[in-house]
């Protein structure tokens, strides 16, 4: 009986020393992602924020590629602040950078930033970062742009995985 174990033990060893060979090698990255769990406690943040400055805002929450991870659209928000909150956040990972700076860049005849594809250079967006990677971003719509690239910001940089 017990060598029928020794097959599978001897394929499973050779699988973990493949892994670790690709590894080793730069042929794969190793990368920490952000969860839905970690997505809820950013949204959760970003929506405590707003409340706390009497704001009614869409917030979005999107991993490193600008897919959508969370959302909410508060009560009594404008209808329209919702796409605008998941593009602003989209921007925000796609670009690795807050949207406010994408604005400040496009007011300086970097003009060519509002063609690529998706973008939305307004302030309101900010990259959630796990020391040097990007893992998410986070937007908000529907405030001043003050207002809402405060929120974006302050709960981008609090968030510790």
């Amino acid at each position: 009986m017990k060598l029928k174990f020794l097959g599978p033990l001897a394929i499973l060893a050779s699988f973990s020393t493949m892994a670790v060979a690709l590894a080793d090698d730069g042929k794969v990255l190793t990368r920490t992602v952000l969860s839905s769990a970690g997505a809820k406690s950013l949204l959760n943040a970003a929506e405590a924020a707003a409340k706390q400055r009497s704001m009614k805002v869409s917030i979005a929450i999107v991993d490193a590629s600008g897919r959508l991870l969370a959302f909410t659209r508060m009560d009594d928000s404008q209808t329209g602040t919702d796409e605008t909150a998941i593009k602003k956040a989209r921007t925000a990972a796609l670009y690795s950078s807050r949207g406010k700076v994408l604005a400040e860049r496009v007011s300086q005849n970097q003009a060519f930033l509002t063609t690529l594809p998706g973008i939305t250079a307004v302030p309101g967006s900010a990259p959630v970062m796990n020391g040097q990677y990007l893992i998410g971003a986070v937007g908000v719509s529907g405030a001043t742009d003050d207002l809402d690239d405060a929120v974006a910001t302050d709960t981008a940089g609090s968030f510790h995985p």
